[in-house]
């Protein structure tokens, strides 16, 4: 009596064998060789009806065995497919849209109960292991940086007649825009309203002009004149020579260049530093004195050059001087006191109406 349903779910399976038989994809392909080995096994499967449940159980469990939860995915498009969360699936199916992906640039999260329900819903032969299965959902993104917005500003600014140089401040120093990948990584200022008393701007930020993505952004700031001038570029010591090589142009917000400030680099070059100073600051006046050339007690050459005659003499410095600096100094020859200028170390020109 047993024998009966059996042999009608044999023919069945003859039938869908004969269904398969035709050319199809490699998931159908993988069907016929079920079958095939079921119709082989049949004698067998005749004389021991207890082994049709274990054949079965083993025929489902191949078919679900290459059908596996992707744990993590990246989509470019607007939407999350079946090919996108499962491998091994019909190709047919793995297009399918079965969810929108998030923005751009986000994730998101889809746990087992949302999956299996998906995989009911479409006959993937798949479910949860776990209550812990899941798939993380990336969109792929192309950033526009803060540091691309405030050159857009700039540029709006300057066509709005403020001079350069000045340096823009944007509120949010971390913010950055995520655009689709199929978008171009273009940004426009659509709108742009300054106050110029207190330097303070609010901006439209466009970008996807023209698509469908296109998304505008509100923000504000502040723009800061800049001042340029003379910094050391490497920290130097007390007493020391500034170098040419030591010393170059920055701009610096206009507001924070104090009093005094040095302007022209030429005022820095050559100069002795009365205190240690550090680089990238503003150079000061008070700061750096002409280098002492002569010091006192030090012999000196003292040199009188007139239109008819030139003459050399030896002396001795009784004060300290700098390059341009006009001292006493006593001639050796004749033991007289006279007024030299500083010329260079350790040698004084001698003019010719203190000379006499």
């Amino acid at each position: 009596m047993a024998r009966a349903p059996l042999k009608k779910t044999v023919a069945r399976a003859t039938r869908i064998y004969a269904f398969y038989t035709v050319p199809c994809y490699s998931w159908r392909m993988k069907i016929q060789k079920i079958f095939l080995a079921l119709i082989l096994m049949l004698p067998a499967l005749l004389s021991d009806p207890a082994r049709v449940q274990a054949q079965s159980s083993a025929i489902q469990q191949d078919m679900t065995s290459n059908i596996l939860l992707r744990p993590d995915a990246i989509v470019e498009g607007q939407y999350v497919t079946l090919g996108d969360i499962f491998s091994g699936i019909d190709p047919q199916i793995s297009d399918l849209a079965v969810a929108h992906a998030p923005q751009p640039g986000r994730q998101t999260v889809l746990d087992y109960r949302w999956l299996y329900g998906i995989a009911q819903r479409h006959n993937v032969p798949w479910r949860p292991r776990t209550t812990a299965d899941q798939i993380v959902i990336t969109r792929a993104s192309q950033t526009i940086s803060i540091d691309e917005i405030s050159d857009a500003v700039k540029d709006a600014l300057v066509q709005h007649g403020i001079k350069p140089p000045f340096a823009v401040d944007l509120s949010g120093e971390t913010f950055q825009i995520h655009l689709p990948v199929d978008v171009p990584a273009m940004v426009e200022i659509t709108g742009l309203d300054v106050n110029q008393r207190t330097n303070r701007f609010i901006a439209n930020v466009t970008t996807g002009s023209q698509t469908a993505q296109r998304r505008t952004y509100r923000m504000s700031g502040r723009y800061y004149p800049l001042a340029q001038v003379p910094v050391i570029i490497e920290p130097i010591r007390r007493g020391a020579i500034v170098r040419p090589d030591q010393v170059e142009y920055r701009d610096m917000r206009a507001e924070r260049v104090p009093a005094g400030t040095i302007r022209d680099i030429d005022d820095v070059i050559g100069k002795e530093a009365l205190r240690p100073i550090k680089s990238d600051e503003p150079l000061l006046f008070r700061d750096f004195s002409n280098p002492i050339l002569v010091r006192r007690g030090a012999l000196v050459v003292i040199r009188l050059v007139t239109a008819n005659m030139s003459l050399t003499a030896r002396g001795k410095a009784l004060e300290d001087g700098s390059k341009g600096s006009v001292i006493r100094v006593m001639n050796l020859a004749s033991n007289k006191t006279i007024q030299v200028e500083v010329v260079a170390e350790n040698e004084v020109r001698a003019l010719p109406a203190m000379s006499q």
